[in-house]
């Protein structure tokens, strides 16, 4: 199987790329700037921009792939509000670029296009938990990107056919994830203080916020199941179906470190205009591909805490040693 991954080296997409090479299925990559990590030379990885449609028809032709899975795009809620208009050109126009080249080039493909539980926006209580038929209200430049996405994938499933299956993953978390969010953030600081890097302060936001987070390893299969299982023209929550506060992640995490930490609020982590609940239900999901989580909010932050703590102690030891080698 020919298999497509844009944005092929980011965190999703690494996860993603290692569950597909471990079921030997031929993968390819986009990715915007090539940097030699083609996870071990298994990936072919192809230049592009998804902003640019010429690049994006160039790979899907180089590609020819029987599958595609959509993840290239600008993900950080916060830093949306900051610069709209790149987040509507990546995730609006990669969308339709991509759409349109798998239908001019090879319209027998199936894709899955990524969404985000965030496009149901600021729900009310029951409203809870947001269902797949509940309606789009985006509150964020991101959310509002990825509701558009989302609806032109219906439109090119209605209008030409193409075998498009919407993905709408709730928060998701694990090893290799970016301090842009909220749990990794954490992670890496608890981390540093561990190992006597940083203060013994925790700075936070709002903790009493609450989301529906799973483990990302969980999240690329279910990737995986939709786009074998999945229905064209469908939308899938994916998600835990469970609301955790921030406090409760942060409670967590504090159990791994073994050193005294003081809880530091800053005014500048606080979202404007952030919902205060918001998780789905994956019923839909689970009916169509059977897809169960495997891994408990713990251990996904167990495993994340450690990731951090293997990278700071590496990066410590490189810093030793260039240290020693200058002497």
């Amino acid at each position: 199987m020919r298999v497509l991954i844009t944005g092929a080296t980011g965190f999703v997409g690494r996860h993603l790329a290692t569950l597909l090479l471990s079921r030997r299925h031929e993968v390819f990559g986009t990715v915007l700037q090539p940097e030699g990590d083609g996870q071990d030379d298994k990936i072919r990885l192809l230049s592009c921009d998804m902003r640019d449609a010429q690049q994006v028809r160039s790979a899907v032709e180089d590609a020819r792939p029987d599958q595609v899975y959509h993840l290239a795009g600008l993900s950080s809620v916060r830093e949306s509000f900051e610069d709209a208009r790149a987040v509507y050109e990546t995730n609006f126009f990669g969308a339709l670029h991509l759409l349109d080249a798998v239908r001019r080039t090879n319209a027998s493909a199936r894709v899955l296009l990524i969404g985000s539980g965030h496009c149901y926006g600021k729900l009310r209580p029951r409203e809870l938990p947001a269902t797949e038929q509940q309606v789009l209200a985006p509150n964020s430049p991101y959310a509002v990107s990825k509701a558009a996405a989302d609806l032109l994938g219906r439109h090119y499933f209605e209008s030409f056919g193409l075998h498009v299956i919407r993905a709408r993953p709730f928060n998701h978390t694990g090893p290799g994830q970016s301090t842009h969010f909220v749990c990794s953030d954490f992670a890496r600081q608890f981390a540093a203080i561990e190992l006597n890097l940083a203060a013994p302060v925790l700075r936070v936001g709002n903790l009493h916020a609450r989301r529906d987070f799973s483990d990302v390893r969980d999240i690329v299969r279910a990737y995986v199941l939709l786009l074998q299982k999945g229905k064209p023209g469908e939308a899938y929550n994916v998600g835990s179906g469970r609301a955790v506060s921030l406090d409760e992640v942060l409670k967590i995490l504090r159990s791994f470190c073994t050193r005294s930490i003081a809880i530091q609020t800053e005014e500048t982590r606080f979202r404007r205009g952030e919902a205060d609940v918001l998780y789905g239900s994956s019923r839909k999901l689970k009916q169509a591909t059977g897809w169960r989580p495997e891994y408990d909010l713990k251990s996904t932050l167990r495993d994340l805490y450690c990731y951090w703590i293997a990278i700071l102690t590496r990066q410590l030891g490189e810093h030793e040693a260039a240290g020693v080698g200058k002497s």
